[in-house]
């Protein structure tokens, strides 16, 4: 998300710059849903560019980031509403990531959901990559995430969403529509946990 944002602020004001502003206008934490983005993006990053900018209104880029992380966010919220019960009694689902017939059978599983596109399983011995199109390098982003010791993370990339879940050393991603149920795929990502945990 903060790359997504420092694109729209790039174009208007030079990257040190806006790489500054952003830093200053996130403060300590960072925003970790889309609804709280959405409100960072109105209430704290728009005015700090308004003082730089003779701006009358939020450019449109902001505005449809916005947009899109509103509806990311009633999306999230609808699917948790919908599935209470599910939620609250999070099965857990017992994976082996260094097995390949494991890592075939999940990624065959994660890829039915719907509005997937693409599913990556990745163990520290290999990986199962399942892509409709062109496949996207989630390895770089679980390695940069795993520097901030994520459990679940997910974004907008260019016109899709993102899914990540780190699991032991290995992990699983998502790709997809950027309109699917986010809180489903986050609930299908939860769930799976590393079969060293259950058998210790």
């Amino acid at each position: 998300m903060e790359e997504s944002l420092l694109q729209i602020l790039s174009r208007y004001i030079s990257p040190m710059a806006a790489e500054n502003l952003l830093r200053r206008a996130l403060g300590p934490k960072a925003p970790a849903t889309p609804g709280e983005w959405a409100r960072f993006i109105e209430g704290s990053l728009w005015p700090e560019l308004g003082r730089l900018l003779p701006f009358r209104e939020m450019p449109p880029e902001l505005k449809a980031l916005v947009r899109e992380l509103k509806q990311l966010s009633l999306q999230e919220a609808e699917g948790e509403s919908e599935e209470p019960e599910e939620e609250e009694a999070l099965l857990e689902e017992a994976v082996d990531l260094e097995d390949p017939a494991a890592r075939e059978h999940l990624a065959r599983r994660l890829a039915r959901l719907e509005g997937v596109l693409g599913v990556v399983v990745a163990g520290k011995s290999g990986k199962e990559e399942l892509f409709a199109g062109e496949p996207i390098p989630l390895e770089l982003v679980h390695r940069l995430l795993t520097r901030q010791g994520y459990g679940v993370f997910y974004a907008l990339l260019q016109e899709n969403l993102v899914a990540l879940r780190p699991l032991g050393l290995g992990y699983v991603g998502l790709l997809a529509r950027k309109e699917t149920n986010i809180g489903r795929l986050l609930h299908a990502l939860r769930r799976l946990v590393p079969i060293t945990e259950v058998t210790g």
